[in-house]
């Protein structure tokens, strides 16, 4: 009796398990409440293991989203899975990292965005006739998620391949680097390029009212275009070290 007992058990434990390691994500998404202005379709795979064929938010194409559960994880108290997304996406996004979910709420490691900058410059209205090109990369080490923003994040912004482009002129600045960081859901960007046709330093504050703050300068180089060098007197003198400085405020 007590052996049929526990072959009884073993059935419905791996039955169990069986159902729980099958659950497929369709099914999971049409029971879990709604975002707005958020579409997904084309979901296919398990809760551990699936894709989303597209994500769409606000309109804006992210293209596909793939997801893998990270088991190990479970013995630090945390769900974690690793995932892809940004194939297809019609803005060009891309990015892999880990997320998840612990005691402190929801983080995100080892996680790397990039897109072009002209997508990302849509959301800041722009004070002066210019046009921004390259690729932006956001690395993030590490950012505990607190709504509107986070609650803390470190990481790093690169600007290739830029190009600021105007009616009078184009400049070629470089590799533009900037340490990024969040505490308490102010963000902090400050970062600095130099080369031939220009040098620069700037910083940014976001705060939790998404109003933002922009402290930067800049100093003419030796192969400062010629055609927008006749234009900086429209900005006023320099100062000791030949820097024009400039501060922009707003709110996204």
């Amino acid at each position: 009796m007590k052996g049929k007992l526990w072959y009884v058990i073993i059935f419905v434990f791996a039955l169990l398990v069986s159902l729980i390691a099958n659950i497929p994500a369709a099914w999971v998404y049409t029971h879990v409440p709604k975002q707005r202005g958020v579409d997904v379709q084309g979901i296919s795979g398990t809760i551990w293991n699936g894709s989303v064929q597209q994500l769409t938010a606000e309109r804006r194409s992210l293209g596909a989203v793939y997801w893998s559960f990270r088991p190990s994880q479970l013995f630090m108290g945390k769900a974690e899975y690793k995932i892809r997304f940004g194939q297809g996406s019609a803005i060009k996004l891309n990015g892999k990292g880990d997320v998840g979910v612990g005691f402190s709420g929801l983080y995100a490691k080892n996680t790397v965005v990039s897109l072009p900058v002209s997508e990302l410059v849509k959301f800041v209205p722009m004070q002066v006739p210019v046009e921004l090109k390259g690729q932006l990369e956001v690395s993030l080490n590490d950012i505990q998620y607190s709504e509107p923003w986070c609650k803390q994040a470190a990481g790093s912004v690169a600007w290739t391949g830029a190009q600021i482009a105007s009616p009078i002129g184009q400049l070629e600045p470089g590799p533009v680097i900037a340490d990024l960081t969040c505490k308490d859901h102010i963000v902090d960007l400050a970062g600095k390029q130099n080369n031939q046709q220009v040098s620069s330093d700037f910083k940014v504050n976001l705060n939790a009212q998404s109003r933002y703050k922009l402290e930067a300068w800049f100093k003419p180089g030796t192969q400062f275009p010629s055609s927008m060098s006749k234009q900086l007197t429209w900005l006023g003198n320099p100062d000791g070290q030949g820097r024009y400085q400039f501060t922009f405020a707003g709110k996204l």
